[in-house]
């Protein structure tokens, strides 16, 4: 008997063939919660020097960045995060991005800056 005809053989290399290409094939999920703004070509990088406004419910107690993503803890509350990186800024509804108070929103580089709503701007740099 011919050992390279073997049925067990070619059913295991024909699941094989399958298993891979349908990890290759496979939609890759997109990403909507987080929206990507252009940067401003004329304002001037954000300061934290103003003080906070009436309407700043919530406040950024922890920031853990990564390369690709910005990690929040906040207290209070808050209904947007605007995150400034070089290449563009990021505005993030925060129901969409977290809960209980911590937040985790993807970046195409690093952030450079963090906002709450109309809360003062947190340099990162």
């Amino acid at each position: 008997m011919d050992e390279k005809l073997n049925p067990l053989r070619l059913v295991l290399l024909t699941v094989l063939i399958g298993y891979f290409a349908f990890l290759f094939t496979r939609p890759q999920p997109e990403e909507p919660l987080v929206t990507q703004v252009p940067a401003p070509a004329t304002t001037p990088a954000p300061t934290a020097t103003t003080p906070a406004p009436a309407n700043c419910l919530g406040q950024i107690t922890q920031v853990a960045q990564g390369v690709n993503e910005i990690r929040l803890t906040i207290t209070g509350s808050a209904e947007r995060i605007l995150v400034y990186t070089d290449q563009g800024n990021i505005t993030a509804a925060t129901p969409e991005v977290g809960s209980a108070g911590e937040y985790r929103i993807r970046t195409p580089s690093p952030a450079t800056a963090v906002q709450l709503d109309d809360c003062p701007v947190l340099n990162l740099r």
